[in-house]
Formats: C-alpha cells, sequence, structure tokens
C-alpha cells in the first residue's frame, strides 16, 4: 500500500496505516491496513512515536467528507432515538454518543 509519513500530531482517527508501525526494536505496534483510534494514537503518543505512515486516499479526505460523514452519523442517531425524545437521558446519551463517534 502507497502512502504519506505524516507526524503523529497530524494523525486522525479512521485513518488507515499503509505499513506496518513499529518501535525503535522493530516490534509491530500496529500492523498495515489497521485503522487508527483515538485510543490507539494516544498509546502510540505515550510510546514516544513520532510520526507514520498512511494510506494515502486517507490523507486526502477533504473536510467535505467528514462533514457529510457526521451529518448522516447525526441524522442516523436522530431516527434511531425519535422515539424516545422524551426520556430524560436521551439528550445526554445523544451526546455521548454523538461524541463516540467523532472520536472513533
Amino acid at each position: 500500500m502507497s502512502g504519506r509519513l505524516i507526524d503523529l500530531e497530524q494523525a486522525r482517527a479512521g485513518m488507515l496505516l499503509a505499513d506496518d508501525l513499529t518501535d525503535a526494536n522493530g516490534t509491530v505496534l500496529l500492523p498495515g491496513g489497521a485503522a487508527l483510534t483515538e485510543a490507539n494514537l494516544a498509546s502510540l503518543r505515550r510510546r514516544g512515536i513520532e510520526s507514520c505512515r498512511v494510506a494515502e486516499a486517507e490523507a486526502q479526505e477533504d473536510e467535505a467528507a467528514r462533514a457529510q460523514r457526521h451529518a448522516l452519523a447525526q441524522q442516523r442517531l436522530a431516527r434511531l432515538f425519535r422515539h424516545s425524545a422524551e426520556a430524560e437521558a436521551t439528550p445526554l446519551l445523544l451526546h455521548l454518543l454523538a461524541a463516540h463517534r467523532r472520536n472513533g
């Protein structure tokens, strides 16, 4: 898989690794093709990993595509919770689910 080397601070959840991501000892931390998550990005930062190679298509995803994905996710949540709008916990649950979907 061809890819582009980026600083780990530029990496975002959902990006796909182009190659195996290894530490200084050569241990594979994440295999090529794995989707990055907020949790594994945090773990990589703690391990001192500074960069990774992401699949080119993932590196070039534009803001419009992210916004469209976000809007579709919000529509789906609204549909799933359409019958429980009166429940007291619904707004908090919707907020937490939306945050979870944005982050990973």
